[in-house]
């Protein structure tokens, strides 16, 4: 059964049966990608189809190779039922993690585990036509180091930073060159389903689904690595805004009385002050003052170009200055997240990225900021956590937004 270009191969049946066979098998196998091992009545009742044909298409997913049983359920009252689940070479998924100054791949198979080592590479992301080249030579070249054929590759997942219209497939901050969108761009390199959203939102996504063992439907995720970004998630589904750019409050200007500039151009934006950018810029003005402390020492043992890792690191050796750095960043973003739990009243907020790391160096001080700020009653409901896909949250962003939407287009065109 093809599944990368479902449109070609409908456009190749004869009949109407022929064609709702097709769409009811990519409704089971989707429900199986999202669900995980179930039962052929379950799945019944879930897709929508009759038992009798769910038991028929499974036989013939078995058959080409998809489905496979997993031994059985838990009986109900008699017999008990045979699970099915998705072989594990049915598919696979690559993701892409896009920084402003790296790229992370890896390839996940259909039940979404790591099917291959996942890689990093240097790239600074702009509006180039060559960055856009060397972002494909470098995933051609981990597809052939895998060794997967590429018609088993169906889709290709990207997280990434910047202002991303996922619906119109566009990024209004990189990699905007020509007259065609990003999408349409690597639809065409890559004769593949290609799935873009901004980086918070993959990342806030990707802990709903994969990470934190909860119930709630209304979740917030804050992701400080670089920049800040939001995902938001009411009732259980991604928010996007009418332009897709929901999320983009650390832009917000609430903080006029520091004079510092964002990269935005207005000044005081949460970003300005309390983002791994600001961490960075307070970090070298501590190092100038001191060039014997922790900090100092380990960014010259990491002969590189100081990150906001780094600081983390020495905050967690103990570098008071690095504690101090991270408090106050902490106190900034609680104050600026107090502003969200008043408008939105979340049941959990998510906190992650390369910041986070820093734990309750950073969590303590946002929680005291939640406690000046915040109204009582709006915050006694509000749970903060820290994230628990670590650094592969990202990986798996472009992983959940694929789970989103796979085979969304057909189900809906001919479902």
């Amino acid at each position: 059964m093809n599944l990368i270009n479902p449109n070609e191969v409908i456009a190749k049946m004869d009949g109407v049966v022929e064609i709702k066979s097709y769409v009811n098998k990519i409704k089971i196998i989707k429900n199986l990608y999202l669900k995980g091992p179930n039962t052929a009545s379950e799945i019944c009742n879930e897709v929508g189809i009759s038992l009798p044909t769910v038991n028929s298409l499974l036989a013939d997913l078995m058959s080409s190779g998809e489905v496979i049983k997993q031994g059985r359920a838990e009986s109900q009252g008699g017999r008990k039922p045979d699970l099915y689940r998705l072989a594990p070479d049915a598919f696979y998924v690559l993701s892409v993690d896009l920084s402003k100054f790296s790229i992370r791949l890896a390839l996940y198979s259909c039940n979404h585990t790591q099917a291959f080592d996942k890689e990093v590479h240097k790239i600074t992301l702009n509006n180039e036509r060559e960055t856009f080249d060397q972002l494909c030579t470098t995933i051609d070249q981990y597809i052939a180091k895998t060794g997967i054929p590429t018609n088993k590759i169906i889709a290709i997942g990207f997280s990434m930073p910047g202002l991303v219209d996922s619906i119109a497939g566009v990024n209004h901050t990189y990699l905007k060159f020509g007259k065609k969108s990003l999408l349409e761009n690597l639809e065409e390199r890559f004769n593949k389903k290609i799935f873009l959203e901004n980086d918070a939102r993959a990342m806030t996504l990707a802990e709903f689904k994969f990470g934190a063992s909860h119930s709630y439907k209304n979740v917030l995720g804050l992701f400080i690595g670089w920049g800040i970004g939001l995902g938001i998630i009411i009732d259980g589904k991604i928010y996007q805004g009418a332009s897709g750019f929901a999320g983009e409050f650390s832009h917000s200007p609430i903080f006029e009385s520091k004079e510092v500039t964002c990269i935005c151009g207005k000044k005081g934006c949460l970003e300005a002050v309390a983002s791994g950018t600001a961490i960075v810029r307070m970090a070298e003005e501590a190092i100038d003052s001191d060039k014997d402390s922790i900090l100092a020492r380990i960014v010259r043992d990491h002969q590189g170009d100081l990150e906001p890792s780094v600081v983390v690191e020495a905050a967690l050796a103990g570098d008071q200055r690095a504690i101090t750095i991270l408090s106050e960043a902490g106190l900034d973003l609680g104050r600026g997240i107090s502003m969200l739990i008043q408008l939105l009243n979340p049941e959990l907020i998510i906190i992650g990225g390369s910041v986070a790391e820093a734990n309750q160096y950073l969590i303590t001080p946002i929680q005291q900021a939640l406690n000046i700020y915040s109204m009582a009653k709006s915050r006694e409901k509000t749970q903060l956590a820290l994230y628990q896909l670590g650094e592969d949250v990202g990986l798996m962003g472009g992983v959940a937004v694929v789970n989103e939407k796979l085979f969304e287009d057909v189900i809906n065109r001919l479902g």
